[in-house]
């Protein structure tokens, strides 16, 4: 029996790539798309059903998988409702627009006994990935410090679509601005990393834009029995800064990713630049790894748990208090 996947919402830019993956997946059947807005023209031809109201298609579909890409609260409320109707989740990044959204969520999928995964794009950075899992290991020695830095130009001025920015910009859809964009990520990997801070304090602020953004710069820094995170998000950094990125801080090593490669410095040792293996198959993607758990009935691990998005969520939000 195929897997019937419904899609519901289509304005958060990362669906477009999601989409062809999750098509790409033969026991997949695209049954149908939800979308208020026109983007549903660029998708309809895909999916056996078109609908503009999410919730109806919910009711009239009751499809296996929904994958729930519109802005950060609605998806929220998608997710939800999806499982409550017996369906399995994939939400997008981040989590949710707030802590008490992303709560729900997980109450839900205990509840139901769903699965529920929480895609991050960086999961399938094969560098990242390896960085992340080698520190866990012990390898570069206990980690004292993580640090990490995401952003662009920002949504507007790098030409996302104009219904990505608008609930990007809108603090109650999005949770913030960049800070709820970028330092999610960074809030993820150290929760996976670390685990839950003791403390958690940063700031943010509009510092660039001339029109009115919660903000476009963001400061993340969570303190832990024995190590430090330091997050920071932008909507303001012309092209890169050519620096590794993330980079753990272990007593043995300096390790970061750079130019797709581990950087690692040891200890009494020169600097080496490493080549990550390629992710194996069964974890290429989001898809082919949601997938993969429905089969084994194994729970989304690492970033993709909602358990650590969960930690991550609370990590923001104390930015936002």
């Amino acid at each position: 029996m195929p897997i019937r996947l419904a899609v519901a919402g289509l304005t958060h830019g990362h669906v477009w790539g999601l989409l062809e993956q999750w098509a790409a997946q033969p026991e997949v059947e695209l049954v149908a798309v939800a979308d208020p807005t026109p983007l549903l023209d660029n998708a309809r031809a895909r999916f056996q059903r078109a609908y503009v109201d999410w919730q109806r298609m919910l009711d009239a579909e009751s499809p296996d998988v929904v994958l729930a890409c519109a802005d950060n609260r609605t998806s929220a409320a998608i997710a939800s409702a999806a499982m409550q109707r017996g369906a399995h989740v994939m939400v997008e990044k981040p989590m949710a627009a707030d802590l008490a959204d992303a709560e729900q969520m997980l109450e839900t999928a205990r509840a139901t006994d769903r699965l529920l995964m929480i895609n991050w794009p960086t999961r399938w950075n094969p560098a990242i990935h390896a960085l992340l899992e080698r520190a866990r290991s012990g390898e570069f020695g206990a980690v004292f410090e993580f640090r990490f830095r995401a952003g662009h130009a920002g949504p507007r001025e790098i030409g996302c679509d104009p219904y990505f920015v608008e609930w990007l910009y809108d603090e109650r859809r999005n949770g913030a601005g960049a800070l709820a964009d970028f330092a999610c990520y960074g809030a993820v990997m150290s929760a996976y990393l670390l685990g839950e801070p003791q403390q958690v304090l940063g700031t943010r602020g509009n510092l660039t834009k001339d029109y009115p953004i919660s903000d476009d710069n963001a400061v993340l820094i969570a303190r832990y029995p024995k190590a430090i995170a330091v997050i920071e998000a932008t909507w303001s950094q012309i092209g890169t800064d050519g620096a590794p990125n993330p980079i753990v801080y272990g007593i043995e090593a300096t390790a970061g990713v750079i130019d797709g490669k581990l950087r690692i410095h040891r200890r009494g040792a020169e600097p080496t630049l490493e080549t990550p293996p390629p992710l194996p198959e069964g974890e290429r993607n989001a898809p082919e790894y949601f997938l993969k758990c429905l089969r084994t009935g194994a729970r989304p691990e690492g970033v993709l748990s909602p358990e650590i998005a969960l930690i991550a969520q609370r990590m923001v939000e104390t930015v936002k208090l």
